[in-house]
């Protein structure tokens, strides 16, 4: 089943490994995106040739390497539908992921955007020897960007990721704290509709700049509420 009206953007480096696999989550969803884009983010792999054998389901674009909010606003700028979904290069949609948020931002008019929830797994290809201590529960982290389905006005108001290396591992909490401040209806699914996936080379594996990002927010709100008073 197709429908019109979401653009999909998948970011991706060196991403060979999983890349398949999470377009065709995407691919396989019941309702399908109108348009695909996945942007090699300056990969050294052959990430852009998988992407191209989709063929024209698939758009491609290549980029100098700037990061996944770099790559991100460079798929924004190609978008041409409503509505705006995101998924990591190595991470999946469970079948149904844009179907239930659809049919929530339809219920629900006066959203801008719409957070489900998500879960972590291990990765198959990591031995559990290798496997460090980890939370699969279902969550609601409402910064994790492939959770939503947002509304492309929300990016005309409030601006798009912010690409600066200090907000690396935290655009997406940078970004919902901005959709937050500007008042933008929020409505948020139980539905565990989002899969990451935990491997060797996830960025959140390096402590200190993750550490580092999540300073940058929290002095990035603080400058928000102040602003906002």
């Amino acid at each position: 089943m197709t429908t019109p009206g979401i653009s999909l953007i998948i970011p991706a480096y060196n991403a060979s490994r999983y890349l398949r696999e999470a377009v065709d989550s995407v691919l396989n969803q019941t309702v399908r995106p109108r348009q695909v884009i996945v942007v090699d983010d300056g990969s050294t792999d052959d990430t852009r040739d998988i992407a191209l054998s989709y063929g024209e389901l698939v758009t491609v674009i290549t980029q100098a390497n700037g990061d996944a909010g770099a790559a991100r606003n460079r798929g924004l700028a190609e978008a041409n539908q409503p509505l705006i979904a995101f998924l990591d290069a190595d991470d999946r949609f469970v079948p149904h992921k844009l179907e239930r948020q659809l049919q929530c931002l339809s219920e629900h008019p006066e959203a801008a955007l719409c957070i489900c929830r998500g879960c972590d797994f291990w990765s198959p290809d990591v031995p559990e020897t290798a496997r460090r201590p980890a939370n699969l529960e279902p969550q609601l982290r409402l910064g994790q960007v492939p959770t939503w389905l947002v509304r492309r006005e929300v990016f005309d108001r409030v601006g798009t990721f912010n690409a600066s290396p200090a907000f690396r591992f935290a655009e997406g909490p940078e970004l919902y704290s901005r959709i937050e401040s500007a008042g933008l209806g929020v409505v948020r699914i139980d539905d565990i509709l989002f899969q990451r996936r935990l491997h060797r080379s996830n960025k959140t594996n390096d402590s200190r700049a993750h550490l580092d990002g999540m300073m940058a927010l929290m002095k990035r709100r603080m400058d928000l509420r102040r602003n906002s008073k």
